[in-house]
């Protein structure tokens, strides 16, 4: 079974971006949809006669993505008894529709986004609501209000779409400290000529399906972030600043943090259990430097949760990123959402003549994700990870991640060697 996973994965290298190329060959991958046209929310979309309508009415924008995963790990003993065995698996990471655009009713036309993912491929629900939110303009330059569910708007690593990662997953401790999806209110605007951002929300997640808990019951979640560019030449040439904070009510007197070691279909490394606490801040420090096609990325995170009964203790997260174009691209940068963004390879891969090499990444990240303060012991995870990612034209990208993670857990460590495969489309 695994050769023959190994050989399909070799195929979609040699096979699928030549499809691509051929389906996509009159398409211009540099053309995409102008921000003032879309969500802000919403990834880079390619402009095409097909997925981008006009009407008197409303806009409308088609963004596809498609993400299949194959992971595999190779554990000590130690880390066998610590999490269970984990065996290779293969799943659809993602199979995301949005639909964005604006609504032309008003002086002013509002931005709208909905994004679903389809869960048939793996047997689950068949859909999952992602976004459903309109983003409402507030004059000229007063900023937007954005309503419904949305991105909680705090962590660089985390308002980046899945599909623009350096790494096929977050590190380890992000998705614990922020909620993926959120129902609730956010304000955004820039400042100094768009070299700083500056946002701030107010959440609260009892909308949930499955969630049962009253709107007071499930206790709210506030945000906000800063970012500035203290220095800014270019896409190739900049400097981020950012500082984040977060603070959650409990539910029903309780709060939990569990992690997964950077690999979706592997159990939870880390995982505090259910305690009793009176709610948590967290403080969240981001830096990114980009000299042409190298970009450096620093950033931290700390949970202050308030709990008498286990000491008051903090749960930390912190990482460290470079990643190199050789073959000299760099990722966009949004000045409105301050984060990083797409990649347009200089020249795309083709079978045929004129042919380029696409666009080649190396790339390296450590994450320390440390849940054991004061009472509380819920692990320390450790993980190194090196990618090399290709992309073949701005639709496809195939990428490689080799991880080395250590867990400190229950008195033992466990060692882990992690090995991700990715395949992913997006339009």
């Amino acid at each position: 079974m695994r050769i023959k996973i190994i050989l399909l994965l070799a195929l979609q290298f040699i096979y699928l971006p030549n499809v691509a190329q051929s389906i996509l060959q009159s398409l211009n991958d540099t053309a995409t949809v102008k921000a003032d046209d879309t969500h802000e929310d919403a990834p880079p979309i390619l402009a095409k006669k097909w997925n981008h309508f006009n009407t008197k009415y409303f806009t409308l924008n088609i963004g596809i993505s498609l993400l299949l995963d194959h992971n595999e790990a190779s554990q000590n003993d130690d880390n066998i008894q610590q999490v269970g065995e984990i065996n290779a698996a293969t799943e659809v990471r993602a199979d995301r529709l949005t639909l964005s655009g604006n609504l032309l009713f008003f002086k002013r036309p509002w931005h709208y986004i909905l994004t679903v993912n389809y869960n048939g491929l793996d047997g689950t629900e068949a859909f999952t609501l992602l976004d459903l939110s309109f983003q409402i303009p507030l004059g000229a330059k007063g900023g937007w209000i954005t309503v419904g569910k949305q991105k909680e708007g705090v962590g660089h690593e985390y308002l980046s779409p899945r599909t623009q990662l350096i790494f096929t997953e977050r590190g380890a401790a992000v998705p614990a400290f922020i909620h993926r999806r959120n129902y609730g209110i956010r304000y955004t605007n820039t400042a100094l000529k768009n070299r700083a951002t500056y946002a701030f929300g107010i959440f609260n997640s009892w909308l949930d399906k499955g969630n049962e808990n009253s709107f007071g019951e499930n206790g709210m979640q506030l945000t906000s972030r800063i970012t500035a560019l203290p220095i800014f030449n270019s896409d190739r040439s900049l400097m981020h600043i950012g500082i984040d904070w977060r603070y959650s009510d409990v539910s029903n007197g309780k709060l939990s943090y569990q992690a997964k070691p950077e690999m979706n279909t592997a159990p939870n490394f880390l995982n505090t259990g259910s305690f009793d606490a009176s709610g948590a801040n967290t403080l969240m420090l981001e830096w990114i430097d980009v000299k042409g096609p190298l970009s450096l990325i620093a950033e931290y995170m700390r949970t202050f949760v308030n709990s008498n009964n286990y000491q008051n203790p903090s749960l930390t997260y912190w990482q460290l990123c470079g990643s190199w174009f050789i073959t000299g691209e760099n990722r966009k940068y949004n000045t409105q959402t301050g984060n990083l963004g797409k990649i347009t390879p200089k020249r795309n891969f083709r079978l045929r003549k004129p042919s380029g090499p696409g666009a080649f990444e190396l790339a390296a990240r450590f994450t320390n994700s440390d849940f054991n303060d004061q009472a509380l012991t819920g692990g320390k995870f450790n993980r190194f990870t090196g990618a090399v990612g290709w992309y073949p034209n701005a639709h496809f990208r195939f990428e490689v991640n080799y991880g080395n993670g250590k867990l400190n857990k229950d008195d033992i460590t466990g060692k882990t060697q992690f090995w991700q495969f990715r395949a992913q489309f997006e339009l």
